[in-house]
């Protein structure tokens, strides 16, 4: 191992609020389903790292908002549970990863968009 961070996205150090539905409302419903609110700890162009009050499925596909300090308004993503870690000081806490996907009515061209301008920022 060469100790060089092989990741082709920027990651950054973001804490913001993120609401992710757990469970879609029944047909016919008009209710939003099952959402939580947890935060970000980190925020990448394909990806979110968070910390959730809830244990999330590995592999579930879910639909997550993201409210960035700034923005004024929350981006709507599509993401996969990638993995998931109990955390060790907060019984009942979770961390978990989430790949951004490629998903129709998303605002994922958008989120790309505000990271960039985020990564400029980190740069200077």
């Amino acid at each position: 191992m060469t100790g060089k961070n092989s990741r082709r996205y920027c990651r950054l150090p973001l804490e913001s609020t993120v609401f992710i539905e757990l469970e879609s409302p029944p047909p016919g419903s008009l209710g939003p389903g099952k959402v939580v609110r947890c935060h970000t700890l980190e925020v990448s162009r394909w990806g979110l790292r968070v910390q959730i009050d809830q244990r999330v499925t590995v592999g579930a596909i879910l639909q997550i908002g993201v409210d960035i300090p700034g923005n004024d308004e929350p981006f709507y993503l599509v993401g996969q549970v990638r993995w998931r870690m109990q955390e060790k000081d907060k019984p009942g806490s979770w961390i978990a990863g989430f790949e951004i996907l490629n998903a129709a009515g998303s605002d994922l061209e958008h989120w790309e968009q505000a990271l960039q301008v985020m990564e400029v920022r980190e740069d200077s």
